[in-house]
């Protein structure tokens, strides 16, 4: 379980985050919404590590946060960023590939599928549509073998069918992992959810 107590981050003297309590356990699938500025990317990144918080405290199945060291902390959350920036002219297969086997989702293949991206394996990444990199950007995450998923904007430049493929894709891991989702679009997605956080 991941559970924050009295969480607040500030950013240029600018309060962010006030005293947030929540929690994800495994097993769930959670929407994360609220407005523009709200503070939910802020709050996948001190889940993730990314940030520190100014006050309160980040726990991992009741080990603090800040005790945890950087390679513990990659074994126990993958993080989909709301935006990944592909440079480079690595083939598709190449970047889910990345980690050695032993780190893989056993799940490799039905990921690659779920997400449409197997009759792209070969192709260069920064030559696909920025759907289909946010897609590439989504498995990077999920195939790693880990506790819990931060996604952030995960539904971004699909369509509808992509977003319900990956809804069931999100659902399946779910089952057995804690899986954190934010969604700008979430006016119709709310009942695929176990429960949805509201940030205001």
């Amino acid at each position: 379980m991941i559970n924050l107590e009295k969480v607040s981050f500030y950013r240029a003297d600018k309060l962010i985050i006030d005293d947030f309590d929540g929690q994800l356990n495994s097993g769930e699938l959670v929407l994360l919404t609220g407005a523009n500025g709200a503070g939910k990317s802020t709050l996948i990144q001190l889940i993730a590590g990314v940030l520190k918080p100014n006050g309160g405290r980040i726990t991992f199945n009741g080990k603090d946060l800040s005790e945890i060291n950087c390679k513990d902390q990659a074994l126990l959350r993958s993080v989909c960023p709301q935006r990944r920036d592909f440079h480079l002219a690595f083939k598709v297969k190449d970047l889910t590939e990345l980690l050695p086997a032993q780190r893989r989702s056993f799940a490799l293949q039905n990921i690659i599928e779920a997400l449409e991206l197997d009759k792209l394996m070969h192709l260069p990444v920064i030559q696909l549509s920025l759907g289909e990199q946010q897609r590439v950007s989504l498995a990077i995450a999920l195939v790693q073998e880990s506790n819990f998923y931060l996604l952030d904007e995960p539904f971004s430049a699909q369509d509808s069918q992509s977003i319900i493929r990956i809804i069931k894709l999100l659902k399946s891991i779910a089952n057995e992992k804690g899986v954190l989702v934010i969604s700008h679009s979430a006016e119709n997605l709310h009942s695929y959810f176990d429960r949805e956080i509201k940030l205001s």
